[in-house]
């Protein structure tokens, strides 16, 4: 089992809000990784040099609507519900900090085989999927993609309540397909496991897309995809060739508590003004009718100066240097919203697949550990940085400003915000 570190707390509230109480625990990482361990290094950069992705931000225009819209996500965040529905959806103890998913709920990468299979159409909750025309489906109402080379893992936690994301990554092209709500296992009834389970065939899924490593990173509009906004899984991932190139020099894929759709009519077909490339979709099940609230593809920065929890000025030289390459990358980078969560998230390759080629003792310097440290058992370097980073985090609210206990989270005022909203992406050249 991991170390609730590696398990962020609002993930779990947000399950037991969605009715998903009783989370069973994922597998120990070391088990799951002698299957499912990737062998073979990304590229970097992934997609364009003008992708949206890859695009600085540190240059930017502040929106001026930026105090309005972070006022809402901070309300959000320590529970007030106005404007999001379903009704009841949103946060029952308050978290106004960031965290980054680095097990359940991450993106574990496999390396796609030769041959090609059918996949079908299908969710964890037994309802049919659906593709785009990228696809052409099969008689049967299948589609085919790449076959694993080797055993994969949907993403956990083990169960139905899973996302089941994946990705099938081929390093000869470049070529990577994203599946949502993969299923490896079945039960005698031929109903799915869900996700966490290791298995050598992907039977069903809920969701698929392709992309190119070497494409813009985006879908054009009104594509869906494995993400709520359309979006690759990979763009805005901490990998490791990130942490070991010294650098994350990408912009950051996060998630919030409903995402704006005005469309109240019609959710499922959000108004224009509701996405922001390079999102070409937005949620449609869990979102924020408010119209001034962050909408898919709006674009954040971390300002200058940060505060802590306390308002004061938060001494940056005290956190571990992963934390200070990541807080290094939201500054020069900025970040996407890229998806709907019970939190202010963000997401890492998970555990399970992580391949961090680094000795020893730059991973103690990296996560701030004294040099000489040895690695705990049933404990992997590319956890222990994670770990690290979501400690840290916790240091970093949004905002600061609410007074607590007994206050009305929907009245709450923000006095220091450590994050503002910025000009939209550029779309880029054909």
């Amino acid at each position: 089992m991991l170390p609730p570190l590696c398990r962020p707390r609002f993930l779990i509230l947000a399950a037991l809000l969605l009715g998903l109480a009783g989370m069973p625990a994922g597998p120990d990482p070391v088990e799951a990784q002698e299957t499912t361990i990737r062998d073979f290094t990304l590229p970097l950069p992934l997609f364009k040099a003008d992708s949206a992705w890859n695009q600085r931000a540190d240059t930017a225009a502040v929106l001026p609507e930026s105090e309005t819209q972070i006022l809402i996500l901070y309300r959000t965040l320590l529970g007030d519900r106005t404007g999001l529905m379903p009704p009841g959806y949103g946060l029952d103890d308050p978290w106004p900090y960031m965290d980054v998913n680095c097990d359940h709920y991450a993106v574990p990468i496999f390396r796609a085989g030769s041959a090609m299979a059918p996949v079908e159409l299908i969710d964890y909750q037994g309802s049919p999927g659906g593709v785009t025309d990228k696809f052409i489906l099969n008689p049967d109402g299948t589609i085919d993609i790449p076959s694993p080379d080797g055993a994969v893992r949907p993403s956990g936690p083990e169960g139905t309540e899973a996302d089941g994301h994946l990705i099938l990554f081929n390093p000869a092209t470049g070529l990577m397909y994203d599946l949502w709500q993969a299923t490896t296992a079945r039960n005698g009834d031929g109903t799915s496991q869900g996700g966490g389970q290791v298995g050598p065939v992907i039977h069903s899924a809920g969701a698929a897309d392709y992309f190119s490593a070497d494409g813009s990173g985006a879908n054009p509009p009104g594509y869906f995809s494995a993400t709520a906004t359309g979006a690759p899984l990979i763009a805005g991932l901490i990998t490791p060739e990130d942490i070991e190139s010294g650098v994350i020099a990408h912009a950051l894929a996060c998630a919030v508590p409903g995402l704006r759709n005005t469309n109240t009519d019609d959710p499922y077909a959000p108004f224009p003004w509701d996405i922001y490339y390079p999102a070409s979709l937005t949620e449609g099940d869990f979102y924020n009718t408010n119209p001034l609230s962050l909408a898919a593809g709006q674009r954040l920065r971390l300002k200058e100066t940060l505060v802590g929890e306390d308002g004061l000025p938060l001494d940056e030289t005290a956190l571990a240097p992963i934390t200070r390459m990541f807080l290094q990358a939201l500054r020069i980078y900025g970040l996407y919203l890229r998806d709907n969560a019970g939190g202010f998230t963000f997401y890492a390759e998970d555990v399970h697949t992580a391949p961090l080629n680094l000795p020893l003792e730059e991973v103690n310097r990296l996560s701030g550990r004294e040099p000489g440290s040895s690695l705990e058992a049933g404990r992997t370097p590319w956890q222990l940085l994670m770990e690290t980073l979501n400690l840290n985090l916790e240091l970093i609210p949004l905002a600061v400003g609410w007074e607590g206990d007994g206050h009305d989270p929907s009245k709450a005022t923000i006095t220091a915000a450590n994050f503002e909203v910025i000009s939209p992406a550029g779309q880029p050249a054909q």
